[in-house]
Protein backbone atom coordinates (compact mmCIF):
# COMPACT_ATOMS: atom_id res chain seq x y z
CA UNK A 1 0.00 0.00 0.00
CA UNK A 2 1.70 3.15 -0.99
CA UNK A 3 1.40 5.73 2.00
CA UNK A 4 1.73 9.02 0.39
CA UNK A 5 0.04 9.69 -2.30
CA UNK A 6 -0.29 13.02 -4.09
CA UNK A 7 -3.24 13.54 -2.38
CA UNK A 8 -2.37 13.07 0.86
CA UNK A 9 0.82 15.28 -0.06
CA UNK A 10 -0.89 18.20 -0.80
CA UNK A 11 -3.31 17.66 1.96
CA UNK A 12 -0.16 18.19 4.25
CA UNK A 13 0.85 21.18 1.81
CA UNK A 14 -2.42 23.07 2.53
CA UNK A 15 -2.65 22.01 6.01
CA UNK A 16 0.86 23.51 7.36
CA UNK A 17 0.71 26.09 4.86
CA UNK A 18 -2.27 27.58 6.93
CA UNK A 19 -0.24 28.35 9.76
CA UNK A 20 2.62 29.12 8.61
CA UNK A 21 2.80 31.54 5.49
CA UNK A 22 5.42 30.01 3.55
CA UNK A 23 5.91 27.74 0.93
CA UNK A 24 5.91 24.22 1.56
CA UNK A 25 6.76 21.35 -0.73
CA UNK A 26 6.27 17.22 -0.21
CA UNK A 27 8.28 14.79 -2.05
CA UNK A 28 8.47 11.13 -2.42
CA UNK A 29 10.78 8.72 -1.60
CA UNK A 30 11.99 9.11 -4.87
CA UNK A 31 12.68 12.90 -4.30
CA UNK A 32 9.88 13.96 -6.75
CA UNK A 33 7.59 17.33 -5.79
CA UNK A 34 4.08 15.35 -5.57
CA UNK A 35 2.49 18.31 -3.32
CA UNK A 36 3.28 21.80 -3.56
CA UNK A 37 2.10 25.50 -2.58
CA UNK A 38 3.73 26.25 -6.21
CA UNK A 39 2.12 24.25 -8.38
CA UNK A 40 4.63 24.55 -11.55
CA UNK A 41 6.99 22.98 -9.13
CA UNK A 42 4.77 19.71 -9.06
CA UNK A 43 6.24 16.62 -10.76
CA UNK A 44 10.17 18.61 -10.76
CA UNK A 45 13.09 15.86 -9.04
CA UNK A 46 14.22 18.03 -6.34
CA UNK A 47 18.07 16.93 -5.59
CA UNK A 48 17.93 18.54 -2.15
CA UNK A 49 15.46 15.74 -1.07
CA UNK A 50 17.81 13.21 -3.02
CA UNK A 51 20.15 13.97 -0.38
CA UNK A 52 17.71 13.54 2.46
CA UNK A 53 16.57 9.99 1.69
CA UNK A 54 20.52 8.95 0.83
CA UNK A 55 21.59 10.42 4.26
CA UNK A 56 18.70 9.99 6.12
CA UNK A 57 19.04 13.55 7.98
CA UNK A 58 17.90 17.31 7.53
CA UNK A 59 19.59 19.15 4.56
CA UNK A 60 19.58 22.97 4.36
CA UNK A 61 20.15 24.95 1.59
CA UNK A 62 21.05 28.24 1.25
CA UNK A 63 20.69 30.77 -1.72
CA UNK A 64 24.02 30.42 -2.96
CA UNK A 65 23.76 26.50 -2.64
CA UNK A 66 20.72 26.65 -4.39
CA UNK A 67 22.35 27.88 -7.76
CA UNK A 68 24.00 24.80 -8.12
CA UNK A 69 21.41 21.89 -7.11
CA UNK A 70 18.39 20.70 -9.50
CA UNK A 71 14.73 21.94 -8.42
CA UNK A 72 16.28 23.43 -5.34
CA UNK A 73 15.40 26.79 -3.62
CA UNK A 74 16.40 28.14 -0.24
CA UNK A 75 15.18 26.61 2.55
CA UNK A 76 15.21 23.45 5.28
CA UNK A 77 14.36 19.77 3.97
CA UNK A 78 13.43 16.88 6.62
CA UNK A 79 12.81 13.60 5.94
CA UNK A 80 8.94 12.40 6.48
CA UNK A 81 9.28 8.61 8.74
CA UNK A 82 6.65 6.26 8.75
CA UNK A 83 7.40 3.34 11.60
CA UNK A 84 10.86 3.79 11.31
CA UNK A 85 11.44 3.90 7.26
CA UNK A 86 11.63 7.11 5.25
CA UNK A 87 8.84 7.67 3.09
CA UNK A 88 9.05 10.78 1.91
CA UNK A 89 10.07 14.27 2.70
CA UNK A 90 8.93 18.02 2.90
CA UNK A 91 10.61 20.99 2.53
CA UNK A 92 10.07 24.77 3.79
CA UNK A 93 11.29 28.02 1.48
CA UNK A 94 13.26 29.96 2.55
CA UNK A 95 16.57 31.38 4.57
CA UNK A 96 17.59 28.08 6.52
CA UNK A 97 17.90 30.92 9.46
CA UNK A 98 14.44 32.31 9.42
CA UNK A 99 12.61 28.76 8.50
CA UNK A 100 14.71 26.53 10.32
CA UNK A 101 12.21 26.75 13.74
CA UNK A 102 9.73 26.10 11.74
CA UNK A 103 11.31 22.89 10.39
CA UNK A 104 10.68 20.18 13.07
CA UNK A 105 6.92 21.49 13.57
CA UNK A 106 6.31 20.48 9.94
CA UNK A 107 7.81 17.19 10.31
CA UNK A 108 6.01 16.20 12.83
CA UNK A 109 2.76 17.15 11.77
CA UNK A 110 3.41 15.86 8.52
CA UNK A 111 4.22 12.59 10.11
CA UNK A 112 0.85 12.90 11.93
CA UNK A 113 -1.43 13.37 9.06
CA UNK A 114 0.73 10.48 7.67
CA UNK A 115 -0.34 8.23 10.63
CA UNK A 116 -3.77 9.41 11.01
CA UNK A 117 -4.20 8.55 6.92
CA UNK A 118 -2.59 4.75 7.38
CA UNK A 119 -5.21 4.17 10.60
CA UNK A 120 -8.35 5.36 8.93
CA UNK A 121 -7.19 3.16 5.92
CA UNK A 122 -6.50 0.40 8.09
CA UNK A 123 -10.07 1.31 9.73
CA UNK A 124 -11.39 1.34 6.23
CA UNK A 125 -9.79 -1.86 5.47
CA UNK A 126 -10.88 -3.92 8.44
CA UNK A 127 -14.54 -3.04 8.15
CA UNK A 128 -14.59 -4.15 4.57
CA UNK A 129 -12.86 -7.86 5.64
CA UNK A 130 -15.82 -7.70 8.57
CA UNK A 131 -18.39 -6.88 5.70
CA UNK A 132 -16.95 -10.15 3.86
CA UNK A 133 -17.16 -12.49 7.15
CA UNK A 134 -20.56 -11.25 7.96
CA UNK A 135 -21.47 -11.64 4.02
CA UNK A 136 -19.88 -14.94 4.31
CA UNK A 137 -21.80 -16.19 7.58
CA UNK A 138 -25.09 -15.38 5.85
CA UNK A 139 -24.53 -16.51 2.53
CA UNK A 140 -23.07 -19.91 4.67
CA UNK A 141 -20.16 -19.84 1.91
CA UNK A 142 -17.68 -20.60 4.48
CA UNK A 143 -14.82 -22.69 2.77
CA UNK A 144 -12.29 -23.70 5.25
CA UNK A 145 -13.45 -23.54 8.77
CA UNK A 146 -9.66 -23.66 10.73
CA UNK A 147 -8.72 -20.60 8.19
CA UNK A 148 -12.11 -18.80 8.53
CA UNK A 149 -11.85 -18.95 12.23
CA UNK A 150 -8.32 -17.09 12.38
CA UNK A 151 -9.21 -14.46 10.20
CA UNK A 152 -12.19 -13.60 11.63
CA UNK A 153 -9.70 -14.00 14.84
CA UNK A 154 -7.45 -11.59 14.33
CA UNK A 155 -10.95 -8.83 13.21
CA UNK A 156 -11.65 -9.33 16.91
CA UNK A 157 -14.77 -11.37 15.95
CA UNK A 158 -15.15 -14.37 18.34
CA UNK A 159 -17.26 -16.73 16.38
CA UNK A 160 -18.22 -18.61 19.47
CA UNK A 161 -20.19 -16.17 20.53
CA UNK A 162 -23.80 -17.29 20.46
CA UNK A 163 -25.69 -14.76 18.20
CA UNK A 164 -28.96 -14.46 16.16
CA UNK A 165 -29.61 -13.14 12.81
CA UNK A 166 -32.08 -10.27 13.19
CA UNK A 167 -33.22 -8.32 10.21
CA UNK A 168 -34.60 -4.14 10.20
CA UNK A 169 -36.21 -2.31 7.76
CA UNK A 170 -36.34 0.81 8.22
CA UNK A 171 -39.67 2.51 7.19
CA UNK A 172 -39.61 6.53 6.67
CA UNK A 173 -42.41 9.10 5.64
CA UNK A 174 -39.42 10.68 3.53
CA UNK A 175 -39.50 9.32 0.04
CA UNK A 176 -36.78 10.22 -1.61
CA UNK A 177 -33.81 8.49 -2.18
CA UNK A 178 -31.49 10.68 -1.29
CA UNK A 179 -33.15 11.82 1.82
CA UNK A 180 -33.48 8.19 2.89
CA UNK A 181 -29.85 7.42 2.29
CA UNK A 182 -28.91 10.07 4.65
CA UNK A 183 -31.17 8.57 7.15
CA UNK A 184 -29.96 5.17 6.81
CA UNK A 185 -26.39 7.03 7.31
CA UNK A 186 -27.70 8.40 10.77
CA UNK A 187 -29.66 5.48 11.79
CA UNK A 188 -26.36 3.24 11.44
CA UNK A 189 -24.63 5.83 13.57
CA UNK A 190 -27.10 5.73 16.17
CA UNK A 191 -27.24 1.62 15.76
CA UNK A 192 -23.31 1.88 16.49
CA UNK A 193 -23.56 3.64 19.44
CA UNK A 194 -25.91 1.21 20.86
CA UNK A 195 -24.88 -2.50 19.91
CA UNK A 196 -22.60 -4.49 21.73
CA UNK A 197 -18.98 -4.92 20.82
CA UNK A 198 -20.11 -8.47 19.80
CA UNK A 199 -22.48 -7.48 17.73
CA UNK A 200 -22.05 -7.72 14.13
CA UNK A 201 -23.89 -5.32 11.39
CA UNK A 202 -23.76 -4.20 8.01
CA UNK A 203 -26.35 -2.36 5.67
CA UNK A 204 -27.40 -4.02 2.37
CA UNK A 205 -28.73 -2.06 -0.50
CA UNK A 206 -32.85 -1.97 -0.15
CA UNK A 207 -33.58 -0.16 3.02
CA UNK A 208 -32.50 -3.19 5.32
CA UNK A 209 -29.87 -3.57 8.08
CA UNK A 210 -28.62 -6.81 8.82
CA UNK A 211 -27.86 -7.66 12.58
CA UNK A 212 -25.92 -10.83 14.31
CA UNK A 213 -27.08 -10.22 17.22
CA UNK A 214 -24.71 -11.24 20.67
CA UNK A 215 -27.59 -12.85 22.92
CA UNK A 216 -27.58 -14.08 26.61
CA UNK A 217 -28.37 -18.07 27.22
CA UNK A 218 -30.28 -19.17 29.54
CA UNK A 219 -30.05 -22.43 30.10
CA UNK A 220 -30.01 -24.33 26.95
CA UNK A 221 -32.19 -21.96 25.57
CA UNK A 222 -31.49 -18.31 24.93
CA UNK A 223 -32.99 -15.08 26.67
CA UNK A 224 -35.42 -13.61 24.42
CA UNK A 225 -36.87 -11.05 26.43
CA UNK A 226 -33.51 -9.40 27.04
CA UNK A 227 -33.28 -9.33 22.95
CA UNK A 228 -36.89 -8.16 23.06
CA UNK A 229 -36.07 -4.85 25.49
CA UNK A 230 -32.58 -4.37 23.68
CA UNK A 231 -35.14 -4.10 20.09
CA UNK A 232 -37.79 -1.95 21.82
CA UNK A 233 -35.05 0.60 23.35
CA UNK A 234 -34.03 0.60 19.44
CA UNK A 235 -36.57 1.06 18.39
CA UNK A 236 -37.38 4.24 20.37
CA UNK A 237 -34.13 5.72 20.13
CA UNK A 238 -34.40 5.48 16.31
CA UNK A 239 -38.16 6.94 16.04
CA UNK A 240 -37.42 9.64 17.79
CA UNK A 241 -33.97 10.81 16.67
CA UNK A 242 -34.25 9.68 13.30
CA UNK A 243 -38.01 10.12 12.70
CA UNK A 244 -37.56 6.04 11.12
CA UNK A 245 -40.01 2.93 12.41
CA UNK A 246 -38.32 -0.50 12.56
CA UNK A 247 -39.79 -3.58 11.34
CA UNK A 248 -37.71 -6.98 12.82
CA UNK A 249 -37.30 -10.15 11.75
CA UNK A 250 -35.80 -12.51 14.09
CA UNK A 251 -34.63 -16.22 13.55
CA UNK A 252 -33.53 -19.01 15.34
CA UNK A 253 -30.20 -19.76 17.53
CA UNK A 254 -28.21 -22.53 16.64
CA UNK A 255 -25.00 -23.20 18.79
CA UNK A 256 -23.10 -24.05 15.47
CA UNK A 257 -22.18 -20.69 13.93
CA UNK A 258 -22.38 -21.71 10.52
CA UNK A 259 -25.76 -21.87 10.95
CA UNK A 260 -26.16 -19.01 11.37
CA UNK A 261 -27.12 -18.91 7.22
CA UNK A 262 -30.17 -20.51 8.48
CA UNK A 263 -31.20 -18.11 11.03
CA UNK A 264 -30.77 -15.37 8.63
CA UNK A 265 -32.52 -16.88 6.15
CA UNK A 266 -35.48 -17.62 8.75
CA UNK A 267 -35.03 -13.97 9.83
CA UNK A 268 -36.01 -13.11 6.06
CA UNK A 269 -38.80 -15.43 5.38
CA UNK A 270 -40.35 -14.14 9.02
CA UNK A 271 -40.19 -10.32 8.12
CA UNK A 272 -41.61 -11.22 5.16
CA UNK A 273 -44.88 -13.28 6.10
CA UNK A 274 -45.27 -11.11 9.41
CA UNK A 275 -45.43 -7.80 7.18
CA UNK A 276 -48.27 -9.60 5.41
CA UNK A 277 -50.22 -11.13 8.07
CA UNK A 278 -49.34 -8.60 11.17
CA UNK A 279 -48.93 -5.13 9.23
CA UNK A 280 -49.66 -3.60 13.10
CA UNK A 281 -46.48 -5.41 14.12
CA UNK A 282 -43.41 -4.41 14.27
CA UNK A 283 -41.31 -7.69 15.81
CA UNK A 284 -42.13 -10.97 14.64
CA UNK A 285 -40.31 -14.11 15.41
CA UNK A 286 -39.78 -17.67 13.17
CA UNK A 287 -40.12 -19.21 16.62
CA UNK A 288 -43.49 -18.36 16.71
CA UNK A 289 -44.79 -18.41 12.63
CA UNK A 290 -43.48 -21.35 11.89
CA UNK A 291 -46.32 -23.03 10.07
CA UNK A 292 -47.49 -19.46 8.10
CA UNK A 293 -43.77 -19.41 6.80
CA UNK A 294 -44.64 -23.27 5.57
CA UNK A 295 -47.23 -22.92 4.12
CA UNK A 296 -45.88 -19.79 2.11
CA UNK A 297 -43.48 -22.00 0.90
CA UNK A 298 -45.82 -24.48 -0.68
CA UNK A 299 -45.25 -24.44 -4.26
CA UNK A 300 -47.87 -23.39 -6.21
CA UNK A 301 -50.47 -22.31 -3.85
CA UNK A 302 -53.53 -20.40 -5.72
CA UNK A 303 -53.64 -24.05 -7.43
CA UNK A 304 -54.20 -26.08 -3.37
CA UNK A 305 -57.53 -27.60 -2.99
CA UNK A 306 -57.50 -26.07 0.42
CA UNK A 307 -57.93 -22.31 -0.98
CA UNK A 308 -61.23 -23.23 -1.92
CA UNK A 309 -62.34 -22.92 1.37
CA UNK A 310 -61.68 -19.72 1.65
CA UNK A 311 -62.72 -18.71 -1.31
CA UNK A 312 -65.83 -19.66 -0.72
CA UNK A 313 -65.96 -17.50 2.28
CA UNK A 314 -65.13 -14.46 0.31
CA UNK A 315 -67.74 -15.08 -2.30
CA UNK A 316 -70.26 -15.08 0.64
CA UNK A 317 -68.45 -12.68 2.90
CA UNK A 318 -69.33 -9.13 1.40
CA UNK A 319 -68.80 -6.83 4.67
CA UNK A 320 -65.77 -9.18 5.39
CA UNK A 321 -66.91 -9.68 9.19
CA UNK A 322 -66.85 -13.41 8.40
CA UNK A 323 -63.31 -12.70 7.39
CA UNK A 324 -62.35 -11.17 10.45
CA UNK A 325 -64.64 -13.27 13.03
CA UNK A 326 -62.38 -16.08 11.76
CA UNK A 327 -58.90 -14.53 12.15
CA UNK A 328 -59.54 -12.85 15.61
CA UNK A 329 -60.63 -16.42 16.72
CA UNK A 330 -57.87 -18.14 15.37
CA UNK A 331 -55.59 -15.23 16.81
CA UNK A 332 -57.56 -15.65 20.40
CA UNK A 333 -56.77 -19.66 19.84
CA UNK A 334 -60.48 -20.37 19.85
CA UNK A 335 -61.36 -18.85 23.03
CA UNK A 336 -65.19 -17.44 22.93
CA UNK A 337 -64.96 -14.45 25.61
CA UNK A 338 -61.38 -12.97 24.58
CA UNK A 339 -62.75 -13.16 20.72
CA UNK A 340 -66.04 -11.48 21.48
CA UNK A 341 -63.78 -8.78 23.16
CA UNK A 342 -61.65 -8.33 20.28
CA UNK A 343 -64.61 -7.89 18.13
CA UNK A 344 -67.02 -6.20 20.30
CA UNK A 345 -69.80 -8.31 19.65
CA UNK A 346 -72.30 -11.06 21.73
CA UNK A 347 -71.06 -14.13 22.83
CA UNK A 348 -75.09 -15.23 20.56
CA UNK A 349 -73.51 -13.22 17.49
CA UNK A 350 -70.09 -15.15 17.54
CA UNK A 351 -71.63 -18.47 17.30
CA UNK A 352 -74.21 -17.67 14.64
CA UNK A 353 -70.89 -16.27 12.24
CA UNK A 354 -69.06 -19.78 13.19
CA UNK A 355 -71.64 -21.71 12.30
CA UNK A 356 -72.47 -19.50 9.43
CA UNK A 357 -68.55 -20.46 8.15
CA UNK A 358 -69.43 -24.12 8.96
CA UNK A 359 -72.59 -23.88 6.75
CA UNK A 360 -70.84 -21.95 3.85
CA UNK A 361 -67.77 -24.17 3.63
CA UNK A 362 -68.79 -27.67 5.75
CA UNK A 363 -66.20 -27.04 8.45
CA UNK A 364 -66.67 -26.27 11.93
CA UNK A 365 -64.28 -23.68 12.87
CA UNK A 366 -65.03 -25.07 16.69
CA UNK A 367 -63.49 -28.34 16.04
CA UNK A 368 -59.79 -28.18 16.08
CA UNK A 369 -59.28 -30.01 12.84
CA UNK A 370 -61.38 -28.05 10.97
CA UNK A 371 -60.21 -24.87 12.04
CA UNK A 372 -56.67 -25.94 10.84
CA UNK A 373 -57.91 -26.67 7.69
CA UNK A 374 -59.93 -22.82 7.61
CA UNK A 375 -56.70 -21.59 8.95
CA UNK A 376 -54.56 -23.06 6.28
CA UNK A 377 -56.92 -21.91 3.46
CA UNK A 378 -56.71 -18.36 4.92
CA UNK A 379 -52.84 -18.35 5.22
CA UNK A 380 -52.45 -20.09 1.49
CA UNK A 381 -55.00 -16.94 -0.38
CA UNK A 382 -53.45 -14.22 1.88
CA UNK A 383 -49.47 -15.62 1.66
CA UNK A 384 -50.34 -16.66 -2.20
CA UNK A 385 -51.73 -13.30 -3.13
CA UNK A 386 -48.77 -10.94 -0.99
Amino acid sequence: MKLLTRELAQKIVERTMGIINRNINVMNEKGIIIGSGDSSRINQVHDGAVEVIERGNIVEIDEEEAQFIKGAKPGVNLPIYFKNKIVGVVGITGKPEEVRGFGLLIKMAAEMILEQAFLMEQIQWDERLKEEILHQLITGEITSDPWFKERAKTLSIDLDVPRVAVILELRSNSLTEETMSNKKKKVLAILKSLIEPDDLLTLVYTNEIILLKKIRLKGMDWDKNHLLHQLNVWKSRLYHSAKVKLKIGIGTYYQDFKRLSQSYDEAKKTLKVGLTLYPDEDIYWYQEMGFPILIQQISNMNNHPLLELYKKILSKDKKGELQQTLKVFIEENGEINKTTERLFIHRNTLHYRLDKIKEITGKDPKKLNELIELYTSMLIYILGND
